[in-house]
């Protein structure tokens, strides 16, 4: 495990704005690891320069300076301040944006943006964030066919891509019944499993599916993975059937009674 490193210089950082600053820039934060204080000797320094709204394409850059990998991304106050009223995205957005560094702010509205997401709170996107998470199982469903198609077929790809989109999905819905603010990638399957509970049945097929965790038998072949990622939505679909519109729960539940035969 690697200890932090020093922070990077303010002139190095004086030097950086200068250089990538121009008219069309209204102001720039640092993010990432460099901001909040943990970064080790591999990461990069991520910058989000604020542009007019019109402005387009919102494309990252990279550059190296000094031995470090700059990751310059554009953004727009508005876009952000649609992404803190979106469920998800407020999951990434706020977290990220408290531990932002305001860099550079010609007009004072970037400082402005930033006391917004300080003040932001979760409890008006609840409903909708739960909804969200019953949206995901449901469509899951989907990849829950395409995984017993594919081990029907013996298909090594296909099995392979319906096992992400259902590990992924799990994740993603578990974030939002939760409201687990993701404060760093590194970190993101950690805190979504304490959240849910990390003796829970789903973490244990979370870590297992993950590959963090392995057990005495085999967790590795396909067949052994595509039968954790049936059990993981069998899981997910446990904590979420409560919470369920008649429509979706109709859905869930011919989906779980697959699961059952596959398993």
């Amino acid at each position: 495990m690697y200890n932090s490193v020093p922070s990077i210089s303010d002139i190095f950082l004086k030097e950086l704005i200068a250089e990538i600053d121009n008219d069309t820039i209204r102001g720039i934060v640092l993010g990432g690891s460099h901001a909040r204080g943990d970064a080790t000797p591999y990461s990069d320094i991520d910058l989000a320069c604020f542009v007019p709204d019109t402005f387009r394409p919102l494309r990252k850059r990279y550059l190296y300076r000094e031995g470090h990998l700059i990751s310059i991304g554009l953004k727009t106050l508005e876009r952000v301040k649609q992404q803190i009223a979106e469920p998800y995205q407020a999951l990434w957005i706020v977290p990220s944006f408290r531990q932002a560094k305001v860099l550079l702010d010609k007009d004072g509205s970037v400082s402005e943006l930033k006391l917004m997401v300080e003040q932001f709170t979760w409890d008006p996107l609840r409903r909708e964030a739960i909804g969200y998470a019953g949206h995901i199982l449901t469509s899951d469903a989907e990849f829950v066919h395409k995984l017993s198609g594919n081990l029907w077929r013996g298909n090594p790809s296909g099995i392979v891509y319906s096992v992400q989109r259902l590990f992924d999905g799990a994740t993603m819905a578990m974030a939002l019944y939760y409201g687990v603010f993701i404060t760093t990638d590194n970190m993101y399957y950690q805190e979504i499993e304490s959240a849910v509970g990390s003796d829970s049945t789903w973490t244990q097929y979370h870590c297992l599916l993950s590959g963090v965790k392995t057990i005495g038998e085999d967790t590795s072949s396909l067949d052994a993975r595509a039968k954790l990622a049936l059990r993981l939505y069998r899981e997910t679909a446990s904590l979420l059937l409560p919470t369920l519109s008649e429509q979706r729960l109709n859905v869930v539940e011919h989906v779980l009674n697959l699961i059952e035969q596959a398993l």
